[in-house]
């Protein structure tokens, strides 16, 4: 018989539909208190602080007691169980469970019919109220957040007002509300009350908190005085269609007839590598693009990419948001969630989203619109049946081009008069190239270099090129007989260039990563990149930046393979290196004061020219997806880049301010099973202390993500055991200051004291100034639950110019905010709120969503 749990509201047990009594007391406080961490182990000195205001004599006696009066309530409901340090709360079904996963689906409207009033109003505990409920609420109030924040963006401003007006009447210091309504105000055009609603919270925040508005109300503020809205411009991002688009008239007639008509909601053009799938795609929104006078989205999927790693949805659902303007932290966490609201905000407007070369169905599902007034194109080289079967995508299969087509094509970029004088020549020319317009385009492009040379000649060494192919039994007869003919006519720098650009791992390429990997100078590497940009092998589509169709990244693979295996392995390595060395580089800009790996780049390599924490972020920025594509290239040669790149781009993930994906990283759980099996096998494989202790203290990560505190802190204590003998190290110090934090988890102060202690004076005379910081902090939150206010305050601003003098803003934040807690215990409420209005003014300029929570706090 099913037993439901209910928290949102007063307490409730129902044992098949029927109330369970659950008396009043400490046992209704320890039954709230273990539903709200239901599934994990809640510590004994935890349960303790909820129950009594001063500790009893014998607490777990007492404890004890209480639980045995809840179990004997609870009757057959077994949902109490005794565990090593504490008790848990096994249940199966709980709408505090329920609420949060729909708000991770994205269902917000629904997740907040749950509430049934103030969460646990029956239950008696000050503590409960202010440490667990308080937070709860919040959650609360961000699931409201953002579902007025998806009426908004779908056009629906006119139906919120009400309600933000309620809702900053009932929290008049939380600044999202007033922001949202200051933009509904705003997007029904009554500008006069926008400006009204800002003038109130300003007023407000200056008389009660002595605060001026955050940065993001004072952008909304600008956007009404200047009446342009704070909505961003639609996004535009197809791009420009190609200049030498010839034919594909009954294509291009097919399309429009169906958009006319209402026939599909997605087009599907599928068809060979190198037919045009892409430029038709491109021509045709550019020809309709008034239609959807809210925007177009673009997206590479990277689905036939040389590397095999094609675009995650997730990663395009991103952009596409960042382009819709939807604000970093109103991201959800979860891929679904990002979906749901990705949908949302195309809910009443006409947008068009090009998805080109596709892998497949399954990677294009979730980019589909999906609502009405949006369209879908995809291109792909796979039939896409899927979509056709299952989404009613209307397929268009793309066939070569035309002889006429590809003549014009021809005729366009080497002139008429050339063309109409050899008919027949240009007939050969167009057959050997299969009617293919990636392949024509290069052939064009040679036969516009050379203006003297008669076609014939260019066909007949194309004829010869193609039969020896053949004799040879390549059976790629086509593209790639056009990229060998064009090839073998480079300059010998150029040509090794692009020999080599075949291991680099996409999807583009800068100057200096080319010249590290042909280790020449970056001048002859831009004049090699340029001369294959002539000749329509790259494509500069940035500044000093190429990127390569996908055949001609295969072909040059092929070419590659080609190479002497020494001379491409030590080319792979330079590349690698130059990443490498970028991002090293960039985290001593951002971080000057840590220690970072000093290893020498290869000879030959050229590193970025990173001086200052700006060119670092702006780098990682240009960089990110070429960085990730060479963590696998590196794996697969064998090269410990394959580590050491993820490590060294750890700081630019956290400072370049992706919370969203820090915060998602949850979702990848499913996983840790794997890791933790990997991680025994190395165990049982690894003799050296050091490494033993780094395989524990890996096991002591996964336990943790896992929210399994026993089990962490026992893995953590054997890293210790294997390096302590060893004597004084930032590992070891960072082995004990965990120690202490897992004890902290555990609701274990007390213990937490001793290795802290320890882990503080170690990094104190190693000179480690991040780990001073980090544990200078964790001895302030021991002293502070420990009620020794003084000390943990004294603590916290050991930490604070620590963190200031690394540039660790955010880490500067959480401990403001701590110490803020610190002097409110203590009976200081004015320092508490000078902490957090520093700690809010950080987390405001990082854009960082726990600015919501110190904001609540003030």
């Amino acid at each position: 018989m099913a037993t439901e749990f209910r928290v949102l509201g007063p307490l409730e047990v129902r044992r098949g539909g029927e109330p369970v009594v659950v008396p009043a007391g400490k046992a209704r406080v320890l039954l709230a208190t273990l539903l709200l961490r239901a599934g994990r182990v809640v510590a004994v000195d935890e349960l303790v602080d909820r129950l009594w205001d001063d500790a009893p004599a014998n607490p777990r006696a007492a404890l004890h007691m209480v639980v045995t009066r809840l179990r004997q309530s609870l009757g057959p409901v077994d949902a109490v169980r005794t565990a090593p340090g504490g008790y848990v709360a096994e249940v199966e079904e709980l709408d505090l469970h329920r609420f949060r996963s729909l708000v991770g689906e994205g269902h917000h409207a629904a997740a907040l019919e749950l509430w049934r009033g103030e969460p646990l109003s029956d239950v008696r505990s000050d503590v409960l109220h202010r440490e667990d409920v308080a937070p709860l609420v919040e959650e609360r109030l961000t699931a409201v957040e953002r579902r007025v924040e998806a009426d908004l963006v779908a056009g629906r401003a006119d139906s919120v007002v009400a309600e933000l007006r309620a809702l900053t009447r009932e929290h008049p210091f939380d600044e999202r509300f007033w922001g949202l309504l200051v933009r509904a105000l705003h997007a029904s055009g009554r500008q006069a009350e926008a400006l009204a609603a800002y003038r109130s919270v300003r007023a407000l925040l200056a008389d009660e908190l002595g605060v001026d508005p955050g940065p993001r109300l004072q952008e909304l503020h600008r956007g009404v005085l200047a009446d342009t809205g704070d909505a961003p411009p639609a996004p535009r991002q197809v791009p420009v269609h190609a200049p030498l688009f010839v034919g594909r008239d009954e294509e291009l007639h097919r399309l429009a007839k169906g958009l006319d008509d209402g026939e599909f909601a997605t087009a599907a053009i599928t068809g060979p590598a190198g037919v045009g799938k892409t430029a038709l795609a491109v021509r045709w929104a550019q020809q309709v693009a008034e239609r959807f006078p809210d925007g177009q989205l673009y997206v590479n999927l990277r689905g036939f990419d040389p590397t095999g790693v094609p675009l995650e949805p997730d990663e395009a659902v991103l952009g596409f948001l960042h382009a819709l303007g939807v604000p970093p932290e109103r991201v959800p966490a979860t891929p679904a969630a990002r979906v749901a609201l990705y949908r949302g905000v195309l809910t009443g407007r006409k947008v068009l989203v090009l998805l080109d070369n596709a892998r497949d169905s399954e990677q294009v599902r979730p980019l589909l619109p999906g609502v009405p007034g949006c369209l879908a194109v995809v291109t792909s080289r796979d039939a896409l049946t899927g979509l056709v079967a299952r989404e009613g995508a209307a397929p268009l299969v793309l066939g070569v081009l035309e002889e006429d087509a590809a003549g014009e094509l021809l005729r366009r970029r080497i002139g008429a008069d050339r063309v109409a004088a050899e008919p027949g020549a240009v007939r050969d020319l167009v057959a050997h190239c299969a009617g293919l317009p990636l392949a024509l385009a290069v052939v064009a492009a040679r036969a516009a270099v050379h203006p003297s040379f008669p076609l014939r000649a260019l066909a007949g060494e194309l004829a010869e090129a193609r039969l020896e192919a053949l004799d040879s039994g390549d059976a790629s007869t086509s593209v790639r007989t056009v990229f060998s003919w064009s090839h073998e006519r480079l300059g010998a720098e150029s040509a090794r260039m692009f020999d080599l650009l075949g291991a680099h791992p996409g999807p583009e390429v800068s100057v200096r990563a080319a010249a590290s990997l042909a280790a020449v100078p970056p001048r002859a590497a831009r004049a090699a990149l340029a001369e294959l940009g002539r000749v329509n092998l790259l494509v500069e589509h940035a500044p000093g930046r190429y990127s390569f169709h996908d055949l001609v990244h295969e072909y040059a693979g092929d070419r590659a393979g080609l190479l002497d295996a020494a001379e491409a392995q030590a080319a792979v390595h330079r590349l690698l290196d130059h990443y490498l060395h970028g991002a090293l580089a960039g985290n001593r800009a951002v971080f000057p004061h840590r220690p970072t790996d000093t290893t020498a780049p290869l000879p030959g390599v050229v590193t970025p020219p990173i001086a200052t924490r700006e060119d670092a972020l702006a780098w990682f920025d240009a960089e990110r997806a070429t960085l990730f594509a060479t963590i696998p290239r590196a794996a697969l040669h064998g090269f410990d880049h394959a580590w050491r790149i993820p490590q060294a781009i750890m700081v630019f993930c956290r400072s370049a301010g992706y919370w969203e994906e820090v915060r998602g990283a949850p979702a990848v759980a499913g996983d840790l099973a794997r890791v933790e099996s990997y991680l025994h096998r190395a165990l049982d494989l690894v003799d050296d202390p050091r490494g033993r202790a780094a395989v524990h203290r890996n096991l002591a990560a996964v336990a943790e993500a896992a929210s399994r505190y026993p089990e962490a802190l026992a893995r953590m204590r054997s890293a210790l055991s294997e390096l302590d003998p060893l004597g004084p190290s930032v590992d070891l110090a960072s082995a004990l200051n965990a120690v202490g934090w897992f004890h902290l988890a555990l609701g274990e102060a007390g213990p937490a004291l001793e290795p802290c202690g320890r882990a503080l004076a170690m990094f104190t005379d190693l000179g480690d100034v991040l780990g001073r910081a980090v544990t200078s902090d964790s001895l302030g939150l021991a002293h502070h639950r420990l009620g020794d206010h003084d000390r943990a305050v004294r603590h916290f601003r050991e930490a604070l110019p620590l963190y200031r003098s690394l540039g660790e803003r955010y880490e500067e934040a959480a401990t403001l905010d701590r110490l803020g807690d610190a002097h409110r215990a203590a009976g200081d409420p004015d320092a508490a709120r000078a902490a957090w209005r520093e700690s809010l003014a950080v987390l405001g300029d990082l854009g960082h969503p726990e600015a919501t929570r110190v904001r609540a706090k003030l």
